[in-house]
């Protein structure tokens, strides 16, 4: 592993850890000020405006693998071309998504008039109407940082990922304490996002000395651009609609409230996934580079067992660590009427693991533009999941919402792996006896941390800190002894030196 991807890899960690623990004092802050109601909305909002992102088409992939592709050939005018083709997409894409948007604002308060009162429509219409303005200034600045991403400087890109995640919620908290509520939240949100993307455009043209040609308008190429784009445009579509679909749902058909209680789950399931996809989402460039000089199967095989097995280390670490004690800091986090979060993260969180370990394959397909089918199974079995969540919300709420998603994240998984080994002709069967490997230390992890709860109350966040010490040790000592292999110690080891010697 590179230098320059290890320290984005650590800066990358303490970006994530940092911001969970900044958000994890930050919501109950953000629910106090704004109550349930307006709470939910403001998630609400977020929601509806991940779907005009989609309005991407998967050209942020395509730029990174276009780049990516063009480096290794050499071809700086094709560099110049593409990118200027992208930068007059993204300008029209930013037009289409005003009025988009445009037609969504005059017809919110018809959809949500009969959960919604007067007030909250109001409110959600006010907000959607700057984020709208956000979106468009998004797209066409977009671009720049995807580049930055395809030169491999990912520790400029992490660095300023740090920054944003310290400053955004500083910024939030004062614009709540200064009495601006959800509104002046997203306000503060779209200026700052604005002035991040300025900067990128700084490093582009001045550090990394970035090229554009604008009217090369090459139709053959925007053709194979368009083929990769639509499908990884597809993806995006699915996951939107894991991810988003089921707040706009209960809104639909329970109301404000249990949105912030959905909202809260969901919150701890996106920890969960950030946590554990850090390594696959700094391959790209690289799988693209492999496949660009045609590297075999197994080369491929065995970088895809390597980064499944750390990132099976890391999501079970945080699953299992989540299942002993997740109840009790729920409670004494946002209080006694969030506790149903609990189940709710867990039935969201478990099916995740399947994908989280094989998220480098969906990034491999990528780069091999074999991402056709993947994004079928995907899209198929996000509509099936609206489906189960329509018809079970009415009965079970917010949980019927996740039991729904649960199913569907299960058969995605399935589906997958049929399509790895029968069309892609990869070695599944040897992938998964690694994995099944890992499943009697994290068992007996499970164990162990089970028994030592009983050394604690639990009643404060210092004896949770305490226990998740406890725990730390127990999974790393067991895994240690029954589950690395002579490469994961190394790389501990080697950490663990790297850090003696600058002291």
């Amino acid at each position: 592993m590179k230098n320059g991807m290890r320290k984005a890899m650590v800066i990358m960690y303490i970006t994530i850890i940092l911001g969970n623990v900044i958000s994890l004092v930050y919501t109950p802050f953000m629910l106090t000020k704004l109550g349930k109601s307006e709470y939910g909305l403001f998630s609400l909002v977020n929601s509806i405006v991940a779907y005009i992102y989609l309005l991407d088409l998967g050209f942020g992939n395509a730029v990174i693998r276009y780049n990516s592709k063009y480096m290794v050939e050499k071809n700086e005018d094709g560099r110049k071309k593409v990118n200027g083709m992208f930068l007059s997409l993204y300008l029209i894409l930013s037009l289409i998504s005003m009025v988009i948007g445009t037609i969504i604002y005059f017809n919110l308060g018809r959809v949500m008039s009969k959960s919604l009162s007067v007030h909250e429509v109001m409110l959600t219409k006010s907000m959607f109407m700057v984020a709208i303005v956000n979106i468009a200034l998004s797209f066409p600045l977009s671009i720049f940082n995807s580049i930055i991403t395809a030169h491999e400087k990912f520790v400029y890109i992490k660095l300023l990922n740090l920054l944003r995640t310290i400053m955004n919620p500083a910024i939030m908290i004062m614009i709540l304490l200064f009495g601006y509520r959800a509104f002046g939240m997203v306000i503060g949100s779209t200026v700052f996002n604005l002035l991040l993307g300025l900067v990128n455009v700084f490093y582009c043209f001045k550090i990394l000395k970035l090229k554009i040609k604008l009217g090369a308008f090459d139709k053959v190429l925007f053709k194979q651009i368009f083929n990769y784009s639509f499908f990884v445009f597809l993806g995006a579509i699915a996951y939107q609609i894991y991810w988003n679909t089921d707040q706009f749902i209960i809104a639909m058909f329970v109301g404000a409230a249990p949105i912030a209680i959905y909202a809260v789950a969901t919150q701890f399931n996106t920890y969960f996934i950030s946590l554990s996809n850090v390594l696959s989402s700094m391959f790209l460039p690289k799988l693209t580079k492999m496949v660009t000089v045609e590297a075999n199967k197994k080369d491929l095989m065995k970088l895809l067992i390597k980064v499944g097995r750390i990132q099976y280390y890391i999501c079970s670490y945080i699953f299992v660590g989540f299942v002993l004690v997740g109840k009790q800091f729920i409670v004494h986090w946002v209080g006694n009427g969030y506790s149903y979060c609990y189940l709710i993260a867990i039935v969201l969180m478990f099916p995740q693991i399947f994908s989280i370990i094989q998220s480098l394959f969906a990034t491999m397909l990528e780069a091999m533009n074999m991402h056709r089918v993947k994004a079928y199974i995907y899209l198929s079995v996000a509509i099936l999941n609206v489906v189960l969540s329509i018809l079970l919300v009415k009965k079970y709420g917010g949980m019927g919402c996740a039991i729904g998603t649960a199913i569907g994240m299960v058969i995605n998984a399935v589906a997958n792996n049929i399509y790895y080994k029968y069309v892609i002709k990869l070695d599944i069967k040897a992938f998964w006896l690694q994995m099944l490997k890992l499943v009697i230390p994290t068992t007996i992890s499970f164990i162990a941390g089970f028994f030592a709860l009983r050394l604690f109350s639990l009643t404060s966040y210092g004896s949770i800190l305490m226990f998740g010490g406890l725990f730390t040790i127990i999974y790393f000592i067991v895994f240690w002894v029954l589950a690395f292999n002579k490469y994961e110690k190394n790389i501990f080891t080697t950490a663990v030196r790297s850090v003696k010697i600058r002291h």
